[in-house]
């Protein structure tokens, strides 16, 4: 079963699998696809071509636009930002057809952070809290709370100023 909160739009091409909880006023586009073990926040939007692989926590008030990949384990906290085909990995070794077994480490988007459109997440790292990543980037270390990183590898570029810092919405 999956559990649906109130005024959620989920487009008729959206493939909601068991054990799912999405919350209120929440929006999730066509040709998406969220897999078991997923809980998403209220007041957030999956925008469509979206793949969440499961046991994946999302916050309130996030934003996941067209073709994002989400990673399975990663957990998006409030008020995140995902920019078209960002991506969210979780294994630095491919472990099909080899003898060992992957090891996962998903990624850890923190309150308010922002993910320019193509950005890639590594395994195991964590976006700060309202940090940005430009478009593009490749992201192998953690970024701290407040910084601006880009490029491929990305490295700092620049530090968050206040009036960028994430707010909740006015309801």
């Amino acid at each position: 079963m999956y559990k649906i909160g109130e005024n959620t739009k989920i487009e008729s091409t959206a493939i909601i699998e068991e054990d799912v909880t999405i919350g209120s006023n929440c929006y999730i586009g066509h040709y998406t696809i969220i897999r078991p073990h997923t809980v998403i926040g209220d007041n957030s939007e999956i925008r469509a071509y979206c793949f969440i692989a499961g046991n994946v926590t999302i916050g309130n008030f996030v934003r996941i636009f067209h073709y994002c990949n989400i990673a399975m384990g990663s957990i998006i906290e409030d008020g995140v930002y995902m920019g078209v085909r960002s991506l969210l990995t979780n294994t630095r070794r491919i472990a099909w057809g080899r003898s060992y077994k992957a090891q996962i480490a998903a990624p850890h988007i923190k309150l308010g952070a922002r993910i320019a459109s193509g950005a890639i997440i590594m395994p195991g790292v964590t976006i700060g809290t309202n940090s940005l990543v430009g478009a593009g980037s490749l992201v192998d270390k953690d970024v701290p709370d407040l910084q601006i990183w880009f490029g491929s590898p990305a490295k700092k570029r620049g530090t968050i100023q206040a009036d960028e810092v994430f707010k909740y919405p006015q309801r």
